[in-house]
Order: structure tokens, then sequence, then C-alpha cells
């Protein structure tokens, strides 16, 4: 029990955050919008940029966002097959598309910047691309199945400034292109400060909700996806490598297993929002998981990563 105590004192800093970002949206008026803006827009792209430079890049790291990317897709439509037997509105839509991801950027990043190593940071990083690629492409039509085009999906991902990020890390990378030292505090502290506000903007979308309501079938698949098939998918990805393949290395099977093990993903709520499709359901569902995550991160993290 001693690591999995020194594991929830590492931890507890992350979920002060939670709690402050709580505090500061419902009692300072802290705007969620503009915060999420300077994270999406400014932080996010300089950690990644400069996690994915920094990462010695080899054949099985480079294969992660594809592997990822299947992931997603392929329990999206197993669950949108799914949720279609039990709604026959745009909530199986919805269902499929959270189903497909996970908060693995707010709440997955602080993570794996608190436990894995800067070469560890990378990798996860590289699968979390496979993350962003599905929620703005396959998730994305699915999800908003009959009211967005193609070429709407299309414009959505040019514009994503972490898209350019990860492309300029791995550009840098191949060159030996380095940043001068001069940097290196100001880039440690943009990490910090992405786990700080990562996690306080969890905090900032639970402060902000003002209508809760339970939608058991929604919670119940949903949950099955995040906290089910997830692990067992991505344990089945390991064991066959273990077994058969050996392509992957720990650092990177650890990468994997912390990408499967997050809450909801906040977009859910994004999407219900914009589809007008119950988003006070979506909301509660991603609240329940996050506080879920709380003590079922933990409890993963000290049998598959301790």
């Amino acid at each position: 029990m001693g690591y999995f105590t020194t594991l929830i004192l590492k931890l507890l800093p992350l979920y002060i955050n939670i709690l402050l970002g709580f505090v500061a949206g419902r009692y300072l008026s802290a705007q969620r919008d503009t915060v999420s803006k300077i994270l999406f827009y400014i932080i996010s792209p300089l950690v990644i940029f400069s996690s994915v430079l920094r990462t010695e890049l080899t054949p099985s790291i480079l294969s992660l966002p594809f592997l990822t990317f299947v992931l997603c897709s392929s329990i999206s439509l197993l669950f949108y097959t799914l949720a279609k037997r039990v709604w026959n509105d745009s909530t199986a839509n919805i269902l499929a598309f959270t189903a497909g991801t996970g908060n693995t950027g707010y709440f997955g990043l602080p993570l794996a910047i608190l436990l894995l190593t800067e070469q560890g940071e990378g990798i996860f990083i590289l699968g979390l691309f496979g993350f962003i690629l599905y929620e703005t492409t396959a998730g994305f039509y699915i999800c908003a199945k009959g009211s967005h085009s193609k070429q709407e999906v299309f414009r959505r991902l040019i514009r994503l400034p972490q898209i350019y990020a990860f492309m300029m890390g791995i550009l840098f990378n191949l060159w030996c292109i380095t940043i001068p030292p001069v940097f290196d505090d100001y880039l440690i502290s943009i990490k910090g400060t992405f786990a700080i506000l990562g996690m306080m903007i969890i905090g900032l979308s639970i402060s902000n909700m003002s209508d809760f309501r339970i939608d058991r079938p929604f919670i119940t698949l949903s949950f099955l996806a995040k906290f089910v098939v997830w692990p067992l998918a991505i344990m089945l990805v390991i064991l066959s490598d273990h077994f058969l393949f050996n392509f992957y290395n720990d650092l990177e099977h650890q990468a994997l297993i912390l990408l499967s093990i997050v809450p909801l993903a906040v977009n859910t709520v994004v999407m219900a929002s914009l589809l007008n499709v119950q988003p006070a359901k979506a909301a509660s569902a991603v609240l329940l998981s996050t506080l879920f995550a709380i003590i079922y991160s933990p409890i993963m993290c000290y049998f598959f990563i301790g």
C-alpha cells in the first residue's frame, strides 16, 4: 500500500486544482470559455510541440496515433450500433461520440506529466493525437451525422492549432532542430501551467452546470465504454503485443494504459449543446465519470503502471 499512498499524494494537487476551478467558477465568476481558449489555442500547442520535439521517435511510437485513431473509431461504431437499439434520435450519436474518446487532454495529460518520464510524456501525446484526429473527423461526423458535411469536418480539422504543433514537432525532431536552452525553464513552466489549468477547467465546467439530469441508459453505456471496454481493448492490444509482436516497449504500454483510464470527454457536452440533444444529461454523465475517475484512475495506475 506504500506505493498507492504515494500515488494518491502525487495526484492530490491535481484534484485540488479541480476544486479550485469549481470555486473560481462558482464564487469568482471565472469564465470557462476564456480559460479554455487560452489552453486550446496557446498552451496546449506549445506543450504538444515541445514534448514531440524532445521525444526519441521510433516506428512503434510513430504508429501510436494510427492505433488510437482506429480504436476510437471502432469503439464509437460499436456503441453507435448498441445505442440505436435504445434511442431513435441523435442521443445515439452523442453516445457513440463519447464512447470513442475521453478526457485525454485536460485529465490524462496532467497525469502523464506527473507519472511518466519526459519520453513517456511525448509517447502519451503521440497516442493522444489519435484521439484528436478522431474527435475532429470520424467522431464529429458520426455525432453530427445528417447536419454537417464532410467539407465541414475538413474545415474543422485544418483550423486545429494542435495539428500544426504536432507536425512542427515531428519535423523539427526529424531534422534535429533544437530549441535554445534559454527556453528550457519556460517550457517546463508551460507544462506546469497546462497541468494546473487543465484540471481547473474541469472544476470550472462543473461549476457552470445549472441542470443535473440522470439518464441511466446513457450513463450506463457511456461508463461501460469508458471504464470497461476501453481498458479491456488496450489490455488486449498489450497482451497481443507482448506474446506475439513485441513491437511496443513498457513505456509505450504505460502511455496506452493512461489513455484508456480517463473519464468522459468534456467535448461530449459541447457536441450535445451543438445538436441540442439533452446537453444536461450529457453534462451529468461527464460530471459523474470525472468524480468516478478520481478514485478509478489511481487504482488502475496502481495495478497496471506502478
